[in-house]
């Protein structure tokens, strides 16, 4: 089929680490729209066929969205016929790849090696090395290292445009002699993304013994990045390498003739396509923006800013080796958790986590356990978008200071919760947001997948956006003051055009929700005292805010920043049981 032709049905596959889910997108009074979606096992194991799980969401998706997908014989019915039955194209996501091993070899760790660490943290990548001017007195030792360490990618930068040149092409001859010693299966890709005045020098002195990969510099001038050509070419070389592993993605990746892409690189283009100034769709879309997903291997971040999307990718961090948690974090869990457990218990229930990452919790210690463990994932995923990125404003002990419209979220901790108020619970404990953001959520995670299409259909993730698809979970409010706890630091007029107005006084240290159906148009005058602020620019501004009723209508947090949990066991799990019981339970 032509790529360019217009197509009225296309089914999305996301495969991940532990499930694979169907996508129906068709047309219903001429736009695109999500008519359906099913998951199931991904099949993973060495003798089995990716495409079998694929297939099982794939019958499932035909009885839940009453469709036609699948022809007799259980093979995908392409393109869609005269009745209406089968699609047009098929778009794959994917995060169920096997760890790729990469290195990178640059000049000073505050610059070119900073760029290649936030390139690598960008993707599904395993970082085996990071290597500088400092390596590079001793080059035998380094040959011999990187012999040993043999990584499938090598990602040489390091040199601003028209730059240092001298380390770089020492760089490049090391390579092209641990290529040569290396045997053929094994010799890696290499990534040339630096100095662009030694393009010509790696293409001569590589091309002979390696697969070489030339693109943008990473870092152009001091303090700016361009990571997105790197991007694109590493995410084509990632699908490579997992379709000549994956037993029976080849035949996926030619069903959707090659409309598929990395989950972290869709996430990542959604993100820098939502950041766009002139793209605002139904309130749904601003100049900054906030993604996070809960993944089951890992925490997915991305905070667009204008077109441009910052994102990372934050390990579980468990021990590749051991597979214990830090101490740290089981403390942390431990603190988080809003049931009555020891810190015994809950490295048990990490370590269970580290055998079967997709458990789900059986019962309420595990439910809160889980939710626990989702928070303190989002603040390790938060403090390393800002070790990347320390302009856009999140700060480990002050919270998320940046402003960011909408924060969308997905992940089954988050997804799946029992109440939506536990979901907006986990959001705002992990990310603890200052100022007035909307939380909405991913519900069937189809931002990776409408990533990939967009590159194709620019229309449809437009569309689906504005549908169903996501969920408004409710307008926040966070009210950050450094007044006493009980100390009123904020009045809202509420109007809602119904004739029910009404006043609400906001003390320090509390959690409210204003009840504003969903749907709902709302004006909210916030008037904030002198120390307080609430998103206005500065402590003491107010102002006038319309909202548009979610689930959960406004949540006012002004339990203040950072977020402060008791140190007594029995005060604390009081104060998140009653956080919890205020937005809903």
């Amino acid at each position: 089929m032509d790529k360019k032709q217009p197509f009225t049905a296309l089914l999305g596959l996301y495969i991940g680490q532990v499930s694979t889910r169907a996508s129906y997108f068709g047309i219903t009074e001429g736009k695109f729209s999500l008519h359906g979606t099913e998951k199931a096992p991904t099949s993973l194991s060495p003798n089995a066929h990716v495409g079998s799980g694929a297939g099982t969401a794939m019958r499932e998706l035909e009885k839940q969205a009453d469709k036609v997908i699948l022809q007799p014989d259980g093979g995908l019915l392409l393109p869609v016929n005269a009745r209406g039955q089968g699609v047009d194209r098929v778009a794959l996501a994917l995060s169920a790849g096997p760890e790729v091993r990469v290195i990178v070899l640059g000049i000073t760790e505050k610059g070119s090696i900073a760029a290649g660490r936030a390139l690598v943290d960008s993707l599904p990548l395993v970082l085996e090395g990071a290597f500088g001017l400092v390596e590079l007195v001793d080059e035998p030792g380094m040959i011999e290292s990187l012999v040993r360490i043999r990584p499938e990618i090598v990602i040489i930068t390091g040199g601003e445009d028209a730059g240092a040149e001298s380390p770089v092409r020492r760089w490049i001859e090391v390579v092209r002699l641990v290529c040569q010693l290396l045997p053929p299966e094994a010799k890696p890709i290499v990534l040339y993304a630096g100095n662009p005045l030694l393009q010509e020098a790696a293409s001569r002195r590589l091309e002979p013994v390696t697969n070489l990969r030339i693109c943008a510099n990473l870092q152009p001038k001091v303090g700016e990045l361009d990571l997105i050509p790197a991007q694109v070419q590493l995410d084509q070389e990632i699908l490579r390498i997992w379709r000549a592993r994956v037993p029976g993605l080849a035949d996926l990746d030619d069903l959707a003739e090659s409309l598929w892409g990395t989950k972290h690189f869709g996430f990542s283009r959604m993100v820098r396509y939502l950041s766009w100034r002139e793209n605002r769709h139904e309130g749904l879309t601003g100049n900054s923006i906030l993604a996070v997903d809960l993944g089951t291997q890992d925490v997915l971040v991305s905070a667009g800013v204008n077109g441009n999307a910052n994102t990372i990718t934050q390990s579980s961090e468990i021990n590749r080796l051991t597979g214990i948690l830090p101490e740290l974090v089981s403390e942390q869990v431990f603190k988080w958790t809003a049931l009555t457990v020891t810190l015994q218990e809950t490295r048990q229930y990490l370590f269970n986590k580290t055998l079967v990452a997709g458990c789900v919790p059986e019962n309420v210690s595990e439910l809160a356990l889980s939710q626990a463990y989702a928070r303190v994932r989002l603040q390790l995923g938060m403090e390393k978008l800002s070790s990347h990125y320390p302009n856009l404003g999140y700060d480990p002990q002050k919270g998320l200071m940046g402003h960011f419209e909408p924060v969308i979220a997905s992940g089954s901790a988050l997804t799946q919760a029992p109440t939506p108020g536990q979901a907006m619970l986990i959001l705002l404990d992990g990310l603890q947001p200052w100022g007035i953001t909307t939380m909405v959520l991913d519900r069937y995670h189809i931002l990776p997948l409408l990533g990939v299409v967009g590159g194709l259909e620019p229309v449809l993730p437009v569309h689906v956006l504005g549908s169903n698809a996501f969920a408004n979970l409710g307008t926040v409010v966070a009210a950050v003051s450094p007044e006493p706890i009980g100390e009123k630091i904020l009045s809202i007029q509420v109007k809602t055009g119904a004739g029910k107005d009404y006043m609400v006084e906001i003390e320090q240290g509390s959690l409210r929700r204003l009840v504003i159906p969903a749907g709902v148009s709302a004006e909210l005058e916030l008037a904030p005292s002198r120390l307080t602020e609430v998103g206005f620019g500065e402590p003491g501004l107010g102002g006038r805010l319309k909202v548009t009723g979610g689930t959960l209508g406004v949540v006012i947090d002004a339990r203040g920043r950072p977020l402060k949990l008791p140190e007594d066991d029995e005060v604390r799990i009081e104060a998140l049981r009653r956080w919890l019981w205020t937005l809903g339970g």
